[in-house]
């Protein structure tokens, strides 16, 4: 988001800026296109103008906000943390506590994916670009990807044991694409996915040497 303010003073186009935007200071980043200037007698005259444009300390409090508001459903103490991945596109936030907040990620993270999602759409809203927001709790979300890259290994064993094709359990398309990244490393078995969500799973297959696809 960019837009211009004019005002007789640069203190002037800030403050209304500000205003006009519903930040604060620290929040934005501005730019002085022109000082103020009176002109000889009145003539040539100029107002101040500045450019003006959001950082990622909006977001960052969109972030903060929009999550505390949900975690006082919980009643428990927590902290939040929020990494810049991409300067003003993409977000990584951890929500840490001593309780376990089990009803917070749900069964199988789903209910931690529809927080994750709503917080996207509420954070597209409030911006002119596009916003990616990744959220994870307790670290839930890094336990479940190490256990799912044990899982595609040892699918790999099963197929090198003698296993023709292993059917792995219905998983999300982000925790497919965590098996289909750790098999594309291995040069005797292929992986698919087959099924309509939420039960779309993963089928790994064993393949001769050098057909695989």
């Amino acid at each position: 988001m960019e837009k211009i303010y004019k005002g007789k003073s640069v203190s002037e186009c800030l403050e209304t800026a500000l205003k006009d935007l519903g930040v604060f200071e620290e929040e934005v980043n501005y730019e002085v296109l022109q000082e103020p200037s009176k002109g000889f007698l009145g003539i040539g005259a100029k107002d101040a103008e500045i450019r003006v444009t959001l950082n990622d300390n909006y977001n960052i409090r969109l972030i903060k906000n929009f999550l505390a508001t949900l975690m006082e459903f919980y009643g428990v103490e927590y902290k939040i943390e929020v990494k810049i991945v991409r300067t003003m596109t993409v977000y990584s936030v951890k929500i840490e506590s001593a309780e376990a907040l089990a009803e917070l990620i749900g069964k199988h993270g789903r209910t931690l994916s529809a927080v994750e999602h709503m917080l996207s759409v509420y954070l597209n809203k409030k911006n002119d670009h596009h916003i990616s927001v990744f959220v994870d709790v307790n670290d839930y979300k890094e336990r479940k990807e190490e256990l799912i890259r044990r899982i595609a290994e040892n699918a790999v064993s099963k197929i090198r044991r003698g296993t023709r094709k292993v059917s792995l359990e219905p998983m999300s398309s982000r925790e497919r694409k965590i098996v289909h990244e750790v098999l594309s490393h291995f040069d005797d078995v292929r992986s698919y996915s087959v099924g309509t969500e939420p039960y779309r799973y993963v089928v790994v297959e064993a393949v001769k040497s050098g057909a695989r696809r």
